[in-house]
């Protein structure tokens, strides 16, 4: 057994929020893995969702084939898979997008964490954010791949530069860093993050030890500040103090 792997709590939450008719948001666990992801899909009729469910399964899919045959990849090798996975996932949601008419112009945001031992590797497309909660202090890890302007006429916050299936490459960014006891990680659509800004989301997350607990708050507060769209929020923490091992 790796004793290096930490013992990783986690807690997800999608809310359609209160203006929605339909939830484009999606968020898988892979525990075993120590994969977490989150997509936000956009897109006429229900091709927000099918992009963002379609991606995170391709995502899912290809993290538990590439470990089957590589159980202990290096940090480079891994970026490396996960750089294919996001370009894979890009060319299969255009690909349907290609295959049916209803489906054309559907896109989605994506953002994950893989834990590799003390190793944490992150990567996002879009405005979905990852943000990192250490001594009692946010952080935000992700750059929004958008233009923050209003297009008051279109109902719209944003606009992408970045997502996948809107263009033939698909342009990450993924990046590492250390894994460390007490560490809490959280990855958010723009539900949540566009009605709280980082110090509310902080002082719910200090005054919230309880994943669960805290995932509740961030939806009610966001929902309570006015947020428009569908809210998912998915949170892990690192309980194992590795320094004992």
């Amino acid at each position: 057994m790796n004793v290096n792997i930490p013992h990783i709590e986690s807690f997800g939450i999608s809310d359609i929020g209160v203006s929605r008719t339909n939830n484009e948001d999606v968020f898988a666990e892979l525990p075993e893995e120590h994969f977490y992801l989150l997509a936000d899909g956009m897109g006429g009729h229900l091709a927000g969702e099918v992009a963002a469910k379609e991606a995170v399964l391709h995502m899912c899919d290809s993290i538990e084939r590439f470990l089957r045959t590589n159980p202990l990849p290096t940090p480079l090798i891994a970026q490396n898979h996960l750089q294919q996975s996001f370009s894979e996932a890009n060319n299969w949601i255009r690909s349907l997008a290609y295959q049916h008419a209803d489906f054309a112009g559907m896109g989605t945001t994506l953002c994950c964490i893989w834990i590799l031992g003390k190793e944490l590797l992150y990567g996002h497309i879009g405005d979905s954010r990852i943000y990192r909660y250490r001594n009692q202090k946010i952080e935000l890890l992700t750059k929004d791949h958008s233009l923050r302007q209003k297009i008051l006429s279109l109902g719209y916050r944003d606009v992408l530069t970045r997502a996948l299936g809107i263009s033939a490459v698909a342009e990450p960014d993924i990046q590492k860093t250390t894994f460390l006891p007490g560490d809490l990680y959280l990855l958010s659509s723009d539900g949540l993050h566009g009605a709280l800004s980082d110090r509310q989301i902080e002082s719910i997350l200090r005054n919230h030890p309880s994943l669960k607990e805290a995932a509740i708050e961030l939806v009610e507060a966001a929902k309570k500040a006015g947020s428009t769209d569908n809210i998912t929020i998915l949170m892990l923490k690192n309980e194992k103090d590795l320094s004992r091992q």
